[in-house]
């Protein structure tokens, strides 16, 4: 695991900050949470924000939701979520000398930065299961719901004391795409986690669902 600096930790503490001002401040960022179920409120729980005035460094982030991973000791990495009105796979943002196309990437990690859990302080709850997600969004409209949960930045960056950390709950539940790509990350989690899959209808997600049916349309997926 990696071990942040002091200097590290008071630059990501100054950037969450600044991108949680510049979230107050940004209407067209506040309406994107809002379509995903997101409240002002539920915003200043995961201390979210939008790059706008990009601290050194982080200028490849500008105009990104700014998702923070915070721990019981602080802020100990983020990453960046495109919110453009666009299908990030279609959008070429330029060409390099050599003819190849470079689309829009959903998200961004900050290089050199090892992957961590997302929502972690969920894993403090006093609950028998928590959920596993794909994802920041999906993890934060679980724990919304009810259901305690942590998000994998993506199965490639899944780390192996990922699993050491889920091993005290009696049930761990993998919350994935109801696509071909949610069905191998939850394969993946069985194998390596020995989660449960939860069935999503196809080509839907946890947030889709709790946008259509509310809380109780998720907790639903688990009921029984």
């Amino acid at each position: 695991m990696q071990t942040l600096s002091t200097e590290q930790r008071t630059f990501f503490e100054t950037a969450v900050s600044t991108y949680q001002a510049d979230l107050a401040a940004d209407t067209s960022a506040q309406a994107y949470l809002t379509s995903r179920g997101l409240s002002p409120a539920d915003a200043a729980t995961w201390r979210l924000g939008v790059v706008r005035r990009p601290l050194v460094g982080h200028e490849s982030y500008a105009g990104r939701l700014a998702l923070p991973y915070l721990t019981p000791a602080g802020v100990v990495n983020l990453r960046f979520r495109c919110i453009q009105p666009h299908n990030c796979k279609t959008v070429v943002l330029w060409v390099d000398e050599k003819g190849k196309e470079h689309n829009c990437v959903k998200y961004l990690s900050i290089d050199g930065m090892e992957s961590n859990l997302f929502n972690v302080l969920d894993l403090k709850k006093e609950s028998p299961y928590i959920g596993v997600t794909e994802g920041e969004l999906d993890a934060m409209t679980l724990s919304l719901c009810g259901i305690p949960a942590v998000g994998v930045p993506g199965v490639e960056n899944w780390q192996d004391h990922f699993g050491r950390c889920l091993a005290d709950f009696d049930l761990v539940y993998s919350f994935t795409d109801g696509d071909k790509a949610g069905k191998a990350f939850g394969r993946f989690l069985a194998r390596e986690a020995k989660a449960r899959p939860v069935r999503v209808p196809r080509g839907q997600d946890i947030n889709s669902i709790y946008q259509e049916k509310g809380a109780d349309g998720v907790r639903a997926l688990i009921a029984g």
